[in-house]
């Protein structure tokens, strides 16, 4: 997986001007504006096959019986790599432990885009994959990650997907219900269901 200004560097910015509510974002050098999400009126299946993943460093292991959970307090995230696929656009969200106790990350986080111009919420959030999640125990120091699965830009009608300017993302960890804000501007649907993509299960390990 590409760390996300090498893949900025590669894939020309497409900036959806047509029916936003905010101006896209832009910055001298690319290097903090991400890749503009779209999508379609009916979106193709997001694939959630991970045998393309290298093995992950850095991160936690199978859980073990006893653990505590992470709060969100004993958490950071961050966007990791970036990588596109006939296609989508996989984003690495990035959890590291903070605290000085080992503790256990299993299943899915809610990750919402967040608007530049309102801070509230944008769409949907991203849906659960189906795919199996398994307990991770984090060490202090530790990380895990999920996958943020969403369609190329270039694909949606703007009068259907109505693109409006995010600053970034707010992630709830899997049973908690305080977020953590995660910075990166870019653009994003704002009619709701319309490229909301999915996220896939908390595995071990930074990308």
């Amino acid at each position: 997986m590409r760390p996300l200004a090498n893949l900025l560097a590669a894939v020309p910015l497409v900036l959806v001007a047509a029916c936003s509510n905010d101006e896209p974002p832009v910055t001298a050098d690319q290097q903090a504006t991400w890749v503009i999400p779209s999508g379609t009126a009916t979106e193709a299946p997001i694939p959630s096959n991970r045998t393309t993943e290298a093995t992950p460093s850095g991160g936690g292991t199978a859980a073990a019986a006893g653990v505590s959970r992470c709060h969100t307090g004993s958490l950071t995230a961050r966007t990791g790599g970036v990588e596109s696929t006939a296609g989508v656009l996989y984003l690495s969200l990035v959890f590291t432990n903070k605290s000085p106790e080992k503790c256990s990350l299993t299943g899915y986080p809610t990750v919402s885009w967040v608007s530049a111009k309102t801070g509230k919420t944008v769409n949907k959030p991203f849906a659960p994959d189906a795919g199996t999640a398994s307990p991770v125990v984090l060490e202090p120091g530790a990380q895990a990650h999920a996958t943020l699965a969403y369609h190329q830009p270039g694909e949606a009608d703007p009068a259907k997907c109505k693109p409006v300017t995010v600053k970034g993302y707010r992630v709830v960890p899997p049973r908690e219900s305080t977020s953590i804000f995660v910075t990166g501007a870019t653009v994003a649907c704002s009619s709701t269901g319309i490229n909301t993509g999915k996220v896939l299960a908390i595995i071990a390990g930074a990308k």
